[in-house]
């Protein structure tokens, strides 16, 4: 887990608004191997095992990980559709695009892709490669990062809560994508650019910045 991405981070208990302490038990170049992650509001513990932060409040009993959206050069879809191929910064993926997370953070070397799932999901100690075990979607801040990519699949609960994590000027990602997520992004107050084929790339204008947080 990279160190900084603890500044994103927040209580799964507790909400968006309550962000997380990190007590560093290991780490190498700046990547957290063994720790906890704290909660000051609810006193929660979480723990950093082998480079994965695991916020779930229930880990033997949650929601197994949705099947992987599959499709060819997946990986480089992402990178060009976020517009951060050269760019540094985070990038957020669903369970369902987790699997490319290693690929996605080749690609674009600059990035530190973060992968949330309820499942371990892929190598650990990945370059780039922050991974969180998580049931909610998305235990992250609000309105901070420049791009998260999704497969919704007709969840307009995860369209929203995707939403919601796009800062001013960054853009949604959907793949597989029906009529009714598109219809979310839009009530979510994200703007379509393209949409092709259940793909679509959303953004949040950068004059939305007045009244969020």
């Amino acid at each position: 887990m990279f160190y900084e991405l603890t500044d994103l981070l927040t209580c799964p208990r507790c909400g968006p608004a309550h962000g997380l302490v990190l007590l560093v038990q290991e780490v190498d170049d700046r990547r957290v191997q063994r720790g906890w992650l704290g909660c000051p509001d609810c006193r929660t513990d979480y723990p950093v095992t082998d480079g994965v932060a695991d916020l779930r409040l229930h880990p033997q009993t949650g929601p197994q990980a949705r099947p992987p959206h599959q499709d060819e050069e997946l990986a480089l879809q992402i990178v060009a559709l976020s517009g951060l191929a050269e760019e540094r910064g985070y990038l957020l993926l669903d369970e369902r695009l987790a699997h490319t997370a290693h690929a996605v953070a080749e690609l674009a070397p600059a990035l530190e892709v973060i992968s949330v799932s309820p499942a371990a999901e892929g190598s650990r100690g990945e370059r780039g490669v922050s991974r969180v075990l998580s049931e909610l979607r998305f235990p992250l801040v609000e309105y901070r990062l420049p791009a998260v990519a999704i497969a919704p699949g007709g969840d307009r609960e995860l369209v929203a809560a995707a939403a919601r994590r796009i800062a001013p000027g960054g853009r949604l990602l959907l793949f597989d994508a029906g009529d009714e997520d598109l219809e979310e992004v839009e009530a979510s107050g994200l703007v379509i650019l393209a949409a092709e084929r259940r793909t679509a790339v959303a953004e949040r204008e950068l004059e939305s910045v007045a009244g969020l947080g």
